[in-house]
């Protein structure tokens, strides 16, 4: 055997030996779904939920990535569907089949059970940088490992293998090709399910590719006649009026705010006040000046997609151009708002929720306001991303014109009923005076009729 083949299959061994174990297993698919169970019965996740399924989707990503290099790199040394008498040739060939069925086989649990749950195929196949979960990779993977030509490939090696049973376990003692026989024994259950069922998923595939192609058409469209007519909406303002928050009035919240404050602004003139429910329609998520995020230890740059969140740059906002880090000028280019500072129970968990909120940075609005997505979000889904299950912070998302969201309004009353949510400032609900503890709770309270 020569250096470079000796070479290749050391590291298709230690690389496959460690995926096999690593590999997110059948028991951890099956204890996430038992565990979602009361998420499927809401209708939505939770961001810590969300959280825990993307992270063991990313988990298996990492490791596929891997033994799908490994496949690529032993598939010129070995010959297709047949086997050289040459001891090298059945080497490489264990490596590579074992690599194909540890491919098969997490490929089936992952997607196919997780296939059978509406709300957890659309999440996997949202793009989420933070993750590196690719734009409809579920959908990729699941037409991958059921195409007729996958199949018959994985059968005739499957054949092959034992066909030449006695050849291979030769190599048993082997200190490069035994440990993998040994592994090959481990998969033997699933190989022989695998040729009882690729039929079934060959037909499971071509059902789903013809019920999601024209659903995939009519979103298009209809996220396109969203995106026109919410951009057109929310660029109609009146060019004579004059905003009431002025400068001396941004110096002293500047003074209160903190990082994982919440502000709730209203511009008395926008067109969409006529859309959107009550009096209070927008938020945004403050994360403070570079030196306050120093001092909690956080890094600005989480997303390698997004720039620098340096100076004056002090908010996550969500608004027609994206999630974007935008200056306390601009947020606060209203008529009235609200303060508030959510009851964190630690100093970690304000650090995570500005984290949180940092990490959807870059991200494009959702002009369909769907909640059960965090590839597109809303100005009120960044606050709640940000905080909802960290410290005993909690928010109920409500139904909407048939969707899970949660409008400002709703998200300002459940955190004063639940005492979650605390105010330090409100402006312009009295004059254009700036109000603050229980002066600010009254007027507020009275705005939204609690």
């Amino acid at each position: 055997m020569d250096a470079t083949t000796t070479h290749l299959l050391e590291k298709a061994r230690d690389t496959l030996l460690s995926a096999q174990k690593a590999m997110p297993a059948a028991n951890d698919v099956d204890g996430l779904k038992d565990k979602l169970q009361p998420a499927l019965e809401r209708g939505y996740f939770t961001p810590e939920e969300d959280a825990e399924i993307k992270q063991l989707f990313a988990n298996y990503l990492h490791l596929r990535g891997a033994l799908h290099q490994t496949l690529t790199s032993l598939k010129p040394l070995v010959p297709r569907f047949t086997l050289k008498s040459d001891p090298d040739t059945y080497q490489v060939f264990v490596a590579a089949w074992l690599s194909g069925c540890i491919l098969m086989r997490t490929a089936r649990y992952m997607v196919t059970e997780f296939y059978k749950v509406k709300p957890v195929r659309k999440l996997l196949n949202q793009a989420d940088p933070v993750y590196g979960i690719p734009l409809g990779i579920f959908d990729a993977i699941h037409k991958g490992s059921t195409v007729p030509s996958t199949l018959l490939r994985y059968l005739r090696a499957a054949r092959l293998a034992e066909s030449r049973k006695e050849e291979l376990n030769f190599f048993e003692k082997d200190p490069l090709t035994g440990p993998l026989l040994l592994c090959l024994k481990e998969e033997q259950p699933f190989i022989e399910n695998q040729k009882r069922t690729h039929a079934k998923a060959y037909a499971r595939c071509q059902w789903f590719r013809m019920r999601s192609r024209p659903s995939k058409q009519y979103r298009a469209v209809l996220w396109g006649l969203f995106e026109a007519s919410g951009r057109a909406i929310a660029e109609v303002r009146n060019p004579l009026h004059r905003k009431r928050v002025s400068k001396k009035v941004l110096q002293e919240v500047a003074k209160v705010m903190q990082p994982g404050d919440v502000l709730i602004t209203r511009h008395d003139d926008a067109m969409s006040n006529l859309f959107l429910p009550g009096f209070w329609p927008h938020a945004a998520f403050v994360i403070g000046t570079e030196d306050q995020r120093q001092k909690l230890g956080i890094d600005s740059n989480l997303n390698a997609s997004s720039s620098q969140a340096e100076d004056p740059l002090c908010i996550v906002e969500a608004k027609k151009d994206g999630v974007l880090f935008r200056s306390l000028e601009e947020t606060l280019y209203v008529d009235a708002f609200t303060l508030f500072r959510p009851n964190f129970q630690s100093t970690e968990d304000q650090k995570q929720a500005v984290e949180r909120a940092i990490s959807h940075e870059g991200k494009l609005y959702d002009f369909e306001f769907d909640f059960t997505r965090a590839d597109k979000l809303v100005c009120t889904e960044v606050v709640y991303r940000a905080l909802d299950g960290l410290g005993g912070l909690h928010f109920e998302l409500i139904r909407t014109a048939g969707r899970f969201t949660l409008p400002a309004e709703e998200l300002m009353k459940q955190g004063l009923k639940k005492k979650s949510l605390g105010i330090r400032l409100c402006f312009g609900l009295k004059g254009n005076h700036l109000l603050s503890e229980d002066r600010a709770l009254n007027l507020v309270s009275r705005s939204l009729n609690i």
